[in-house]
């Protein structure tokens, strides 16, 4: 009686502590979708939290996303491990002491989170918005960028001497490192002490929030003047296009081994972050660079020995596949014969010398047949003899079979009589 009365007094502070929360918990496991309207009479904030799932197979190309459904961009957003963690981040933010985090978009309707492990998330907003938990059980792009990743491995050695790949891939590069130039040079054009002080005041964040406006800058300005852009990129492309050209694919065999490794370095980094479940990528690529460098010999061994611990069953040649062969074998042979008299290793002086019909000899050497007129006659007369033999054993066992018919049927109508 006494530790009911403890249990049922311990369930009652729970639920009062939990009843006393200045928040409140939703927790979603699968796709769900929660409306809001704002205002609201509760002072609690709602927070969002994705329990995780397991590790397993299923989810090798899974993605976990929360969206948020809202008409403009004035909300805040808050993400932590726990409800607690984004309580403070919430609590922080209202009375104006957060710190600028410059990796996360405050306005970002659309968030990635963790697969495996638990996710929180709260929203700071006045209008009516829905959060909506996405649950992509296949992630298309995840199975592209593993299954480019795994080409890549296995086609790098043809890849290194092709020379279309090295033009594409030098275009690629020219491109990019035009732009990385041109990013120098623009920030060669801004006051290094001002920058320098900002970034000794601020730490590494200002530092970050303010490349990350420059990024955005330089987004709007390709969205504002795309056709120059797109001239430029052009231009770029033609130049670097004739630069490689110049140069000229690889020839040196270190020099295509080098550019080998580089592709499946690209390879390997495309399979490990095609997915969330690493230990399983991890695997993928170890087992992709064993069957990409297992010696050949091996497998020529484990065949061999595969077959002669299993033999496969042999099929035994039918009659007309056995005369077939025989004729084909016999022309090729033949043929291979005539080939070696005509030949100059042959002496053909000495094997006339030995033979009784030298002229049948030469005519066989010039493409004539190897059997005489009266050779072909007698097989002729042969064959006709042994068909004639064939027949009336046939023909008597027909008629032994209709007489044992007519047998049986005079049997029968001596029992019906």
């Amino acid at each position: 009686m006494i530790s009911e009365l403890r249990i049922s007094v311990l369930l009652m502070l729970l639920l009062s502590e939990a009843s006393s929360l200045p928040y409140d918990i939703h927790w979603l496991g699968g796709p769900t979708t929660i409306e809001r309207e704002i205002p609201s009479s509760k002072k609690a904030i709602d927070i969002y939290c994705y329990t995780g799932t397991t590790k397993s197979l299923f989810a090798l190309w899974q993605t976990v996303k929360f969206q948020i459904r809202i008409k403009n961009d004035e909300f805040r957003q808050y993400l932590g491990s726990n409800p607690e963690d984004v309580y403070k981040e919430y609590t922080k933010d209202s009375y104006g002491w957060s710190v600028v985090n410059p990796f996360i978009k405050k306005s970002q309707k659309t968030v990635s989170i963790n697969l495996f492990e638990p996710t929180c998330m709260a929203i700071n907003t006045k209008e009516r918005h829905s959060i909506d938990l996405l649950v992509q059980r296949v992630d298309l792009w995840r199975v592209i960028l593993m299954a480019a990743g795994i080409a890549l491995i296995f086609s790098s050695k043809s890849l290194s001497g092709n020379p279309v790949f090295f033009y594409l891939c030098g275009i690629f590069i020219g491109v990019f490192a035009s732009f990385m130039v041109l990013m120098y040079y623009i920030s060669k054009m801004l006051p290094k002490r001002t920058l320098t002080y900002g970034l000794l005041i601020g730490g590494w964040t200002v530092g970050v929030y303010l490349f990350q406006q420059m990024w955005e800058n330089i987004q709007t300005l390709a969205v504002d003047h795309r056709n120059y852009v797109i001239w430029y990129t052009l231009a770029v492309s033609f130049i670097s296009f004739l630069v490689c050209y110049r140069i000229g694919p690889p020839r040196n065999q270190r020099s295509k081994n080098i550019v080998m490794w580089t592709i499946q370095c690209v390879g390997v980094l495309m399979i490990f972050f095609s997915s969330e479940y690493q230990e399983a990528s991890a695997a993928i690529i170890i087992a992709s660079m064993i069957i990409k460098y297992f010696p050949e010999s091996w497998v020529y061994r484990i065949r061999g020995y595969w077959r002669s611990k299993f033999p496969p069953a042999r099929r035994l040649l039918t009659s007309e596949e056995y005369y077939e062969q025989g004729a084909r074998e016999t022309r090729r042979a033949l043929a291979a014969l005539r080939e070696h008299c005509a030949s100059p290793d042959c002496a053909q002086w000495a094997v006339m010398l030995k033979l009784n019909d030298s002229k049948r000899f030469a005519s066989f050497v010039e493409g004539n047949s190897h059997l005489s007129d009266d050779e072909i006659l007698d097989y002729e007369s042969y064959a006709f003899s042994l068909d004639r033999s064939r027949k009336p054993s046939s023909h008597s066992t027909r008629n032994q079979l209709e007489i044992s018919d007519d047998d049986d049927l005079t049997d029968s109508d001596d029992d019906s009589a």
